[in-house]
């Protein structure tokens, strides 16, 4: 049980944390839409729950839909700028490659040729 607790504050500080964060990119869908309140004492009160059920479901569809949209978009952005950042690192390890794999290549040739001078059997 204590950990099963420890674990949903974590999960929730998590929660609020990215939140926090989001609400910087999410204020431009507006605010979210507030669950409404579900009253069944009745059939007049359970209409009108039912009611404000769709009409919640119907703008917190269009809010995620709007949510889902920016946070792509900065995904995208994030993973364009991430990938621009690697790039002299990704050229500079093709370059050390490509100049090992040359001096391999190299090395091997005259150690061959000398081999065949030399009269040593090819090894294979």
């Amino acid at each position: 049980m204590k950990i099963l607790l420890q674990a949903g504050i974590v999960g929730l500080g998590m929660i609020v944390g990215s939140a926090a964060f989001a609400q910087d990119w999410a204020a431009s869908c507006g605010h979210e839409p507030k669950a409404p309140s579900i009253n069944v004492s009745n059939v007049s009160n359970y209409n009108s729950s039912v009611e404000h059920y769709t009409a919640y479901d119907k703008a917190a569809r269009a809010y995620y839909s709007c949510v889902a949209k920016a946070a792509h978009a900065k995904q995208a952005a994030i993973s364009q700028k991430a990938a621009a950042d690697m790039e002299p690192y990704k050229k500079v390890t093709t370059d050390v490659r490509n100049r090992i794999t040359a001096n391999l290549t190299k090395i091997q040739t005259e150690l061959k040729a000398g081999g065949k001078k030399l009269g040593a059997k090819s090894k294979k």
